[in-house]
């Protein structure tokens, strides 16, 4: 995520909190019988509650227990974030003109989303993205009607990095949110083993956990309107 000056701090931490609801909610169920995956996972993103024309992808890299998500966004622009599925920690990586940040989000992450969704399996399958998947009934909390989603039973779901409590990888699912209904569809899938480097904060980057980035944020932007 590239943060360019100058601009409005609220509006940029309602994004940020916003993306991390949005895209980086997750857990770590892991089903017995899957083997981990490595390779890359490409979403088409789509707003289905009303006509929107911005477009939007999701490219997940995984390797073994490592996995990057990079969204890409009309509106919002290209964010990315590091998470190490054993270890529990992930990184959200953000660009600014003076200090690039990997900024720890655990503690803002840790979401059991068990509690918003239910699903029953149902008969019947398709092929998505060559791939043959099957059907689920999903009800989802904070929506009244039951939705169709469709899921790859040999692969697990935490590589989608989200509803990761489903039987197999989501390859079609909705994502309710405050600005809409939001439809994912697998669009490619590739069995590839991603280089390690992919993986690594760059070395220009400074961890620091969210309320550190907050601060020095804070003070770079309190700075920049006193030139």
């Amino acid at each position: 995520m590239k943060i360019n000056f100058p601009f409005h701090l609220s509006l940029y931490f309602m994004r940020l909190i916003f993306l991390f609801l949005l895209v980086f909610s997750f857990n770590f169920t892991i089903f017995g019988q899957q083997k981990p995956f490595s390779g890359e996972i490409t979403y088409k993103i789509e707003r289905v509650d009303v006509k929107d024309s911005s477009k939007a992808i999701e490219i997940i890299y995984a390797r073994d227990s490592i996995i990057k998500v990079v969204n890409f966004s009309s509106d919002i622009g290209k964010q990315e974030l590091i998470k190490h599925l054993r270890l529990n920690k992930s990184y959200l990586l953000i660009e600014t003109p003076l200090q690039n940040f990997a900024v720890r989000t655990n503690d803002h992450l840790r979401v059991d989303t068990t509690f918003d969704y239910t699903f029953q399996k149902k008969f019947g399958s398709k092929k998505i993205a060559d791939i043959r998947v099957k059907k689920l009934s999903v009800k989802h909390k904070s929506l009244q009607n039951e939705l169709t989603f469709y899921y790859a039973k040999k692969i697990p779901a935490k590589y989608a990095n989200t509803y990761t409590n489903l039987p197999g990888l989501p390859v079609l699912f909705y994502i309710p949110t405050e600005k809409g209904l939001f439809r994912y569809t697998l669009t490619e899938i590739k069995f590839n083993t991603p280089p390690l480097q992919l993986f690594l904060i760059p070395a220009d980057y400074k961890k620091v956990s969210f309320d550190e980035f907050t601060d020095e944020f804070t003070k770079m932007y309190e700075n920049e309107q006193k030139h």
